[in-house]
């Protein structure tokens, strides 16, 4: 059984992490016009990761040979990566800034969702503590 303080540290963690990826994500914004600026993202395996102080890789389990392949895209671990999937401009920019909103708005809506869900943990120990009162 999981314990509160298990509980309220995982909700920690995920809340720092949705932190960190609105950072990246604002400065990609940021330099949408910096020419020769590569957009970056976070690595989530990477990241969590470091938050666990897990010493063993994180391994993709498949049971069937069709499934999908780990790729090693990221071999140094290191939490900023490049985003491979968009198109460079002729300035050798890669932001899409109407790809970068869609994120900022993905990463808010988690990030609120977490906010919520540590809330109403919290007020579950909340009354508890209080004896149901």
């Amino acid at each position: 059984m999981i314990n509160m303080f298990d509980k309220i540290d995982l909700y920690k963690k995920a809340l720092d992490w949705a932190w960190e990826r609105n950072k990246i994500i604002s400065n990609n914004i940021a330099n949408a016009d910096t020419p020769g600026y590569k957009a970056k993202d976070l690595n989530f395996r990477a990241f969590l990761q470091r938050s666990l102080n897990q010493e063993e890789s994180l391994e993709l389990v498949t049971t069937n040979e069709r499934h999908i392949k780990e790729s090693s895209s990221n071999p140094d671990n290191s939490l900023e990566v490049l985003d491979s999937s968009l198109q460079m401009r002729l300035d050798q920019n890669t932001v899409d800034i109407e790809q970068e909103m869609g994120k900022l708005l993905q990463n808010s809506l988690y990030f609120d969702g977490v906010s919520l869900q540590l809330s109403r943990e919290i007020n579950k120990w909340k009354t508890v503590i209080k004896e149901g009162r």
